[in-house]
């Protein structure tokens, strides 16, 4: 390139002194021009290889990126999965307790039942010693009759009328007072 510069440079010189002072003036202006524009190539030359290096290392920045945004969508598919299993884990277990906890409460519900039912054929075959009868005399033997309503204990009748548990079992020879009444009975109250 610099030979082809001279080379306009020298066949310049040549017209500029055959043509005279005003063509070599505008000569000396192109020649000014020209080292500008060699010089503003240079400058964008210099430019252009930043801007490629910078290029370059933005390229190998968004590998990076790019690659560092897979591993995470790596990471993400993989913790994904990894929660899935567990839920699906998690809901056989659940379901494996149930079935145990079920099973435990039907076997204590059955162990239950026949207990129950073993206690209530011992209750019903053993024979009811009767209550030994001392039936005393020492009871006023003025009073009231009363019909035994559905409800009444001997505790609440005594009260209500004025009397004794004790005075009502002797007159009425009623042995069991939680057992001895029974609805409809006409009874005996003694009163003072």
């Amino acid at each position: 390139m610099k030979n082809g510069f001279l080379k306009i440079c020298a066949a310049a010189a040549a017209a500029a002194f055959v043509a005279g002072p005003a063509f070599a003036q505008s000569f000396a202006d192109m020649q000014q021009d020209f080292a500008l524009l060699k010089r503003e190539v240079g400058n964008l030359r210099l430019e252009v290889e930043q801007l490629s290096r910078q290029n370059a290392e933005l390229e190998r920045k968004l590998r990076a990126a790019q690659a560092s945004n897979t591993s995470s969508d790596m990471v993400r598919a993989q913790v994904s999965s990894v929660r899935s299993e567990v839920s699906s884990q998690n809901e056989a277990l659940k379901r494996e307790i149930i079935s145990l906890v079920k099973k435990d409460i039907e076997n204590l519900a059955a162990q239950t039942d026949s207990a129950i039912q073993k206690l209530a054929k011992a209750i019903g075959s053993r024979p009811q010693a009767p209550m030994p009868a001392n039936f005393g005399d020492d009871y006023p033997k003025m009073g009231i009759t009363y019909v035994v309503k559905s409800g009444d204990t001997l505790g609440k009748i005594a009260k209500a009328n004025n009397s004794k548990i004790k005075w009502i079992q002797d007159a009425n020879k009623i042995s069991d007072p939680n057992r001895g009444l029974k609805v409809g009975e006409s009874i005996f109250i003694p009163q003072k």
